[in-house]
């Protein structure tokens, strides 16, 4: 084996080769923002379901049929919008804030007009829910609420954009300040719209809809009043003499947009079918698996502070082709992401049966749920390996590879092997488990071999000497 061999193998295994010490903290700077606007955004939905809940269990079960497909839909539009991310992390890195703005309201075009048409998808597919086998009882609460929902799309989408833009610039405590205000803004107005107090209307379920449409409205304008506080925008904007839309910029935010809005379609929709899967098992198995769906998206989403910075730092090596320190860069945050998710898993394991208890008094659920926990425990790692591989290849532009990577470990891996083992076999909602595990893990693997695979071509491409 020659020596550069010899050392990629070095690299992977010592986090000293990395310069993993000088990383940690610009990792951080940027992941910790990020990943506490995650801990908002599990607020607003936690409020929503503890205020919604309050009103019966129809209530709760018309507003989560109804956000479940708002989800499937608008998540599209949220990959979309992560196109803004290492496009302006380029620019950034060469200080050329004209082209940034330019990007932004090239982005600002494309997912306004994809909200709308995103809009009128929902409205196509508000009159089939009635077939879609669920209570009607709870339909009837559903479509109105889907309805009201649905208008926030366009606020929910350019606040991402604009969200995308400013972690591209390396400006995450923005995004994570307007989350949280966003957190007291949706309980005040779901207390004041949903109970009817202080004059206000008693809607009830359909106030919690309202309560979202405003709070992403004000989220949206709020983003907007404390980007153009910060340098780095306002530098934006005086470079900025006219807008000129040009097809060249419309192009790069699709070309990098569309397949990550795939990818994270087609990764949402296996988790979403799993769902239906293990409603053949029964109720017990079906609350059991909605429970560890909740707390393995909590540190999932945790966990995506990692892979925005690696979006963003591997974005800003790429601008200045400094390849060497790309590879290293992603190393060192696919290694922190490893402690992190690693401590995850070990928490799921010793409050095993403490965590679904926090959900449900039911010991039935909860020792499924456990037995659930332990699985999901396992594949901690590959989760979160998979999430920073995909943020790191995304600020390399390498998109389109990953989709199909997604595809085939989601859609040909974790559900056919999730049906057969829990409907085939029998085992339930451990069986859908086994099958996302495994589709998880071969994610995992496959994007982490791609990773490693292009950095060590552009090294080579630019004939540097790896040291």
């Amino acid at each position: 084996m020659n020596t550069v061999g010899r050392f990629y193998i070095f690299e992977v295994y010592n986090p000293i080769a990395l310069n993993f010490s000088q990383h940690i903290k610009q990792n951080s700077q940027l992941a910790l923002p990020v990943a506490f606007g995650q801990v908002g955004q599990i607020c607003i939905n936690l409020a929503d379901n503890i205020m919604v809940g309050s009103l019966g269990e129809v209530a709760l079960a018309a507003v989560s049929l109804a956000n479940a497909v708002f989800y499937i839909i608008m998540v599209f539009g949220w990959g979309m919008a992560s196109a803004l991310s290492p496009l302006v992390a380029e620019v950034d890195a060469r200080g050329d804030y004209k082209k940034g703005v330019t990007i932004l309201h090239h982005g600002l075009v494309i997912n306004f007009l994809l909200s709308v048409l995103m809009y009128f998808l929902i409205q196509v597919f508000l009159p089939a829910l009635p077939y879609l086998g669920q209570d009607q009882e709870v339909v009837v609460q559903a479509a109105p609420f889907l309805n009201i929902i649905t208008l926030s799309l366009i606020p929910w989408i350019l606040f991402e954009s604009l969200h995308n833009f400013a972690e591209g610039l390396s400006l995450t405590i923005p995004g994570m300040v307007i989350t949280w205000i966003g957190v007291v803004f949706n309980i005040i107005f779901n207390y004041v719209l949903i109970y009817g107090e202080y004059g206000f209307p008693k809607l009830g379920v359909f106030g919690a809809g309202y309560a979202t449409l405003i709070t992403r409205m004000v989220m949206f304008i709020g983003l907007c009043l404390l980007l153009y506080r910060h340098v780095k925008v306002r530098k934006c904007y005086q470079k900025l003499e006219y807008i000129k839309f040009q097809k060249v910029y419309f192009r790069k935010i699709l070309v990098i947009g569309t397949p990550t809005g795939l990818q994270m379609l087609f990764e949402v929709g296996a988790f979403a079918v799993a769902s239906f899967i293990v409603g053949f098992s029964g109720a017990e198995q079906l609350a059991a698996h909605q429970i560890t769906i909740s707390i393995f998206s909590t540190t999932y989403m945790l966990g995506m502070g990692f892979a925005v910075a690696a979006t963003v730092r591997i974005g800003n090596q790429r601008a200045l082709k400094n390849y060497v320190e790309l590879r290293r860069v992603g190393w060192s945050v696919i290694l922190m992401s490893v402690i992190f998710m690693s401590l995850c898993g070990i928490g799921f394991i010793l409050w095993r049966y403490g965590l679904p208890s926090l959900y449900l008094d039911d010991d039935k659920v909860v020792v499924i749920a456990a037995q659930l926990l332990v699985v999901a425990a396992l594949f901690q790692l590959s989760d979160g390996i998979q999430a920073v591989a995909l943020g790191a290849l995304r600020g390399m532009h390498d998109v389109k590879i990953p989709m199909w990577i997604s595809f085939f470990a989601y859609w040909i891996v974790a559900v056919p092997l999730g049906w057969f083992c829990s409907v085939t076999m029998e085992m339930g909602a451990l069986g859908v488990w086994i099958g996302l595990g495994l589709g998880l893990t071969i994610a995992a693997i496959l994007l982490l071999l791609r990773y490693n695979d292009q950095t060590r071509r552009l090294i080579k491409s630019e004939g540097s000497e790896v040291i």
